[in-house]
């Protein structure tokens, strides 16, 4: 007989190595564009720095620079949060307060590209 097998927390592993890994090779490729983009041209000012953030890609590939550095820290903290915080109730509280920051961080970060576009 062949049974189905639920997926359930190796699903969820799966799941985390993908959003990992994924994050892990955006946020590479952003941050080596970025610097070639600064060596070749420095930001010298407010004005070309706001002129850089006018185009709406260069918004796009920020915010999903973002998203990737929030969803990477969040995988990795809880990841840490339930390897070794042991007593429940930490456990739960320390949790809480990061998805608290990082959404908090995550809202200041979408505010900053949306004020960046008017």
């Amino acid at each position: 007989m062949n049974h189905v097998r639920s997926l359930g927390s190796t699903h969820r592993g799966l799941m985390e190595w993908l959003v990992q890994r994924i994050s892990s090779i955006y946020l590479g490729g952003f941050t080596i564009y970025l610097i070639g983009h600064l060596v070749s041209n420095p930001a010298k000012n407010y004005a070309t720095w706001s002129a850089y953030f006018a185009h709406g890609t260069v918004r796009v590939a920020w915010g999903l620079f973002f998203v990737s550095l929030l969803l990477h820290a969040w995988v990795g903290l809880r990841s840490i949060y339930l390897a070794y915080l042991h007593p429940t109730w930490l456990r739960f509280s320390v949790t809480v307060g990061t998805a608290v920051a990082l959404i908090a961080l995550g809202l200041w970060a979408a505010n900053i590209l949306i004020r960046g576009a008017v």
